[in-house]
């Protein structure tokens, strides 16, 4: 694993996502997306292989799920 990505999260902070890969051009829905939060901090592991590891503090995820709740009409 990269450094941020941990195998040993618990269930309860750790989600997998299918997503798409726009890169590698599979299937959609083929690739997987772990998002895993860390105390105060939102990790994302993009194909689940510590490969390119996006780290958000706190006040970027604050502004990352405003964004999406505007983007979904929520």
């Amino acid at each position: 694993m990269a450094d941020g990505a941990t195998a040993d999260a618990s269930r309860a902070n750790r989600r997998a996502i299918d997503v798409t890969c726009a890169l590698h051009r599979g299937p959609r829905n083929f690739a997987n997306l772990v998002v895993e939060k860390q105390g105060g901090e939102i990790v994302f592991d993009v194909h689940v292989a510590g490969a390119c590891v996006i780290i958000l503090e706190e006040s970027a995820a604050t502004t990352l799920f405003e964004a999406l709740r505007i983007w979904l009409g929520r």
